[in-house]
């Protein structure tokens, strides 16, 4: 059985074409560079992801698009993450280009490794 002539007309080739979005690529950029950095400081096994769902309040097929970066955390998810993770807040801060709060947290960060360092070692110590 073949078409009529007064059958739908596909107008593939005619027509105005949709312009690009913009925004794409950067969600896109968003979106791995966001879980990338969960990948790094949760992991990526079914106990981390349920980890993450139950930070966030997030569904955890939601959770698992985030680290396949299928698309990223919304608002306050974001939020709850940058709260829990120092790779997630660094990550935020570098696209945002606020290299000058990154340089501040790392300089904070590494201020208390080396303060927690500090005490540690000061329990090998023998007191007079």
């Amino acid at each position: 059985m073949s078409f009529t002539k007064k059958d739908r007309n596909f107008r593939a080739d005619k027509g105005n074409k949709f312009p690009l979005d913009p925004s794409a690529d950067t969600e896109a950029a968003f979106a791995n560079i966001i879980a990338d950095a969960l990948r790094r400081d949760f992991g990526s096994t079914p106990a981390h992801i349920k980890h993450i769902a139950r930070l966030t309040g997030a569904n955890v097929r939601t959770v698992g698009n985030w680290l396949s970066a299928r698309n990223g955390p919304s608002g306050a998810s974001l939020v709850v993450l940058m709260r829990h993770s120092d790779e997630v807040t660094i990550a935020v801060l570098k696209l945002s280009a606020r290299f000058s709060l990154w340089r501040a947290m790392s300089e904070t960060k590494s201020r208390k490794e080396l303060y927690r360092a500090v005490i540690e070692f000061m329990k090998y110590i023998p007191k007079p």
